[in-house]
């Protein structure tokens, strides 16, 4: 049964995985920063690849 447990996991964090990635990749497409948790504080993961911490003067750039 313990087997059963692990390898279900195992597919769950898979899965997770591979959904972030793909949230990750069409933000980046859109030109839109991505948002998300670290040491209990918002991060912003911009467009350009950089994290900050606060999003001033952001403007969306025009994707079509």
């Amino acid at each position: 049964m313990n087997h059963k447990k692990s390898k279900m996991a195992a597919m769950a964090e898979k899965a997770l995985k591979e959904a972030v990635k793909m949230a990750l990749a069409d933000h980046m497409r859109k030109g839109v920063p991505a948002v998300f948790m670290r040491d209990g504080k918002m991060c912003y993961l911009m467009p350009d690849g950089k994290v900050v911490h606060k999003v001033k003067d952001w403007k969306p750039s025009v994707k079509k």
